[in-house]
């Protein structure tokens, strides 16, 4: 273990070295901790189901640091080939050469800040270096991995199994939908013929949809309203996919067979329109966009008052009514073109254009301590679950890179990221033993120039001060693995 130079005076030098030191001996412990733990498996396998072959070497970075550890290799007698050991950690092909940990830590980091910056946090707070480029890298993997499960609850949810998400119990699905615009790469390639990149070729945006679900509101202390068991899902796909991927994460969250009421809020888009009828929702045109629609087009305050007024009677004809007035009276052609637009949203959107309380419809009693209200909540939750990440960065997105970030921004505002990549988790090798691992089985002497004398040394830090890190190191080594050993 390194020592500490004496020239070191200044805090903040001796802070890092400190640091750096303990980082090698936590990547000095875990490599021991494997090699035991390997050799214990050896001693506990089916001798008949798997066959010792050789020694393969693997490195892995974690947050303490790189780790190489050798490993054993098998053959099984089924055919085939595995390391027992890789199996037994969880250490799954998928996650490459980077632990469980450190990835999610820089899958965090990115999804708050740009790769750059995530980069020089990971590679000043842990004891790994990592570049712009391989941090990217490891987020686009994290993003393949979410994508696959996906694919994974579709699979399930064709055969009727439900509910690997949670199972949360609802009288009424609110459901909102929206599209947030994002800077897309290769603006001089893209394509013409495509009616949306023609309307839009000036920005280099391309919409992204996005929708969240949620089973009411919960009043906070401070007297706020918040959305209870919120779910959000965002994709680049055409409509049909999104529909599906959003669906599915519905029915894998909620108890949609407990839901009697559907209610979805939008902008009035065609597409919305298309998922409220997939599952027979009562569709509803956001109050905000209505709003800003009549605001928009109508200058004369006592235009709008009148417009406003006739809403809250909840008389759709006369408001089309008092529009199609207008446009006769108008003289000005660019009033006259604001108010056409405006009367032809409205008309296209006429059994929608009021929310479900001015409709006087009645929804089944929300549970205890839930509430319902107005819709509404898409576009503050764009802008924390997209905008700020994706938009006025002056960065922009291939397609691939805007979907994995819209997802992993998604699960972890909502069900967590643990929520998504743990529902599924592959089960353990059934071949070994069920029985504990006994280290009796173990040799004390484990490869070349290793004499398991660490194993007998007193614990760390037995008769100093306790902090919470010297508890987690204490942690670590007194694990039944090593601990059997110690006092055997």
């Amino acid at each position: 273990m390194r020592t500490i130079p004496e020239e070191l005076k200044d805090f903040k030098s001796l802070e890092k070295t400190i640091f750096e030191i303990m980082c090698n001996a936590a990547c000095e412990i875990m490599e021991r901790h494997l090699r035991v733990l390997d050799q214990q498996i050896l001693a506990q396998r089916d001798t008949k189901e798997y066959r010792f072959i050789k020694f393969g070497t693997k490195t892995i970075k974690t947050v303490m640091g790189e780790i190489t550890y050798a490993r054993r290799y098998y053959k099984k007698a089924t055919g085939g080939y595995v390391y027992l050991l890789d199996e037994v950690l969880g250490l799954k092909d998928d996650c490459g050469l980077v632990s469980e940990n450190l990835m999610e830590h820089m899958v965090i980091e990115c999804s708050e800040k740009s790769f750059r910056k995530a980069a020089e946090s990971i590679s000043s707070l842990t004891g790994q270096t990592i570049s712009t480029m391989g941090i990217w890298n490891i987020f686009q993997q994290f993003g393949e991995r979410v994508e696959k499960q996906e694919d994974r609850l579709q699979e399930l949810d064709k055969v009727g199994i439900r509910g690997q998400l949670g199972n949360v119990a609802c009288p009424v699905l609110f459901v909102e939908a929206d599209d947030v615009w994002i800077l897309m790469q290769g603006e001089k390639r893209r394509n013409r013929s495509d009616p949306i990149e023609v309307a839009h070729k000036k920005t280099g945006k391309k919409p992204m949809h996005v929708g969240t679900a949620y089973s009411g509101w919960r009043q906070t202390k401070d007297g706020r309203y918040v959305t209870v068991d919120k779910i959000a899902y965002a994709s680049y796909g055409d409509i049909s996919e999104f529909i599906t991927g959003f669906e599915v994460l519905k029915q894998q969250y909620f108890d949609i067979d407990g839901i009697q009421r559907h209610i979805m809020n939008g902008d009035g888009a065609s597409w919305i329109r298309t998922a409220a009828e997939n599952n027979d929702s009562i569709l509803q045109l956001d109050p905000f966009h209505r709003s800003r629609a009549i605001i928009k087009a109508v200058s004369d305050k006592k235009d709008r008052k009148a417009i406003f007024d006739a809403i809250s009677s909840k008389d759709v004809t006369k408001t089309l009514g008092i529009i199609y007035s207008l446009i006769n009276k108008a003289k000005d052609e660019s009033l006259i073109k604001r108010l056409g637009e405006l009367y032809g949203y409205f008309h296209n959107n006429k059994d929608s254009l009021l929310n479900w309380q001015e409709r006087g419809l009645k929804l089944p009693a929300p549970p205890e301590g839930i509430v319902y209200r107005n819709l509404g909540v898409q576009e503050s939750s764009n802008c924390n679950l997209i905008t700020q990440r994706m938009k006025h960065r002056k960065a922009s997105w291939s397609i691939n890179g805007a979907n994995h970030m819209a997802k992993i921004l998604c699960l972890r505002s909502t069900i967590g990221l643990d929520g998504m990549i743990g529902a599924l988790s592959e089960p353990l090798p059934t071949h070994i033993s069920e029985a504990s691992l006994s280290a009796a089985k173990a040799p004390k002497y484990d490869g070349k120039g290793y004499d398991g004398a660490w194993i007998h040394a007193d614990m760390p830090f037995a008769e100093v001060m306790m902090t919470s890190g010297r508890k987690a190191i204490q942690s670590l080594l007194s694990q039944r693995s090593i601990s059997e050993l110690r006092y055997t």
